[in-house]
């Protein structure tokens, strides 16, 4: 399990420059979304899981104000790295950014106002039990906040990387997606976020305008996850999958990376 991990880790350290030139039109913005469901308040406490660059992490920070904490874990250290960055550039110095596996992050004896995710709890190895493991981070009466693809975002700019990696080596049905579709729409979110002990739960769904240019898609394939699909091809083989990519997305007329993301809160009396 650590390894997987780390692998994970890993592919997102790779590519970190190359996501974090995503930030302002597409993480920055699912963030802020994260963060304003939480309804932070002023000296509150924050556990940000799978933070990235800081894009839920940063308005967190900014909401709780200098009487209150947020610890930001990623196992990314290119992007906590980016974090860091950011967070001093702004003198959030009540941002602290942690390379760790956050399911066995040690929570302060009070527990978290608030344990935020986003974009992230899919990549857990067995998401059920390392969420219940985020929720029991939390303080009686204290918030989770999730933020999930809505079901069918990104399908134009996915199914063109994907059948252009295809070209090259099959790819198996990663687990991430098996788990996403569990959660990926009002409905099933609301239903998990109850399954896992959570009471009255709110969810909401977004949708953000995100152009996008043969450019700026690739910058996005290699600078996510998606970056695995790439990894022990040779870079001949990754150019071709470059131009195949290039050209399914002119043929198919994809200029939006169609944002599309559902926010889950829920309370636990644990």
């Amino acid at each position: 399990m650590v390894a997987e991990r780390n692998t994970v880790g890993d592919v997102f350290s790779a590519g970190a420059e190359d996501f974090h030139r995503w930030s302002p039109a597409l993480w920055d913005p699912v963030g802020e979304v994260t963060a304003a469901a939480a309804a932070l308040a002023g000296g509150e406490s924050v556990l940000d899981a799978c933070c990235g660059a800081g894009a839920s992490a940063l308005p967190a920070g900014r909401a709780v104000g200098t009487a209150g904490l947020v610890d930001a874990v990623d196992l990314a250290e290119g992007l906590l790295a980016i974090g860091k960055r950011r967070a001093r550039e702004e003198g959030l110095d009540n941002v602290r950014f942690h390379a760790h596996d956050v399911t066995s992050w040690p929570a302060p004896a009070a527990g978290y106002d608030v344990v935020q995710c986003a974009l992230g709890v899919f990549f857990f190895p067995d998401m059920d039990r390392d969420a219940a493991a985020l929720t029991r981070k939390l303080r009686p009466g204290g918030r989770f906040v999730v933020t999930v693809w809505e079901k069918g975002a990104l399908s134009g700019w996915q199914s063109a990387l994907r059948g252009a990696v295809l070209t090259e080596r099959d790819l198996p049905r990663p687990p991430q997606s098996d788990q996403l579709a569990r959660i990926d729409t009002t409905g099933t979110l609301a239903a998990w976020l109850t399954e896992l002990g959570g009471s009255a739960p709110q969810v909401i769904r977004r949708r953000f305008e995100a152009p996008l240019t043969p450019a700026t898609a690739w910058v996005l394939a290699v600078g996510s996850g998606t970056r695995r699909m790439l990894e022990g091809l040779s870079p001949e083989a990754v150019e071709r999958v470059r131009r195949e990519f290039t050209a399914r997305l002119t043929e198919d007329a994809v200029t939006d990376l169609d944002v599309r993301v559902v926010t889950g809160s829920a309370r636990f009396a644990v």
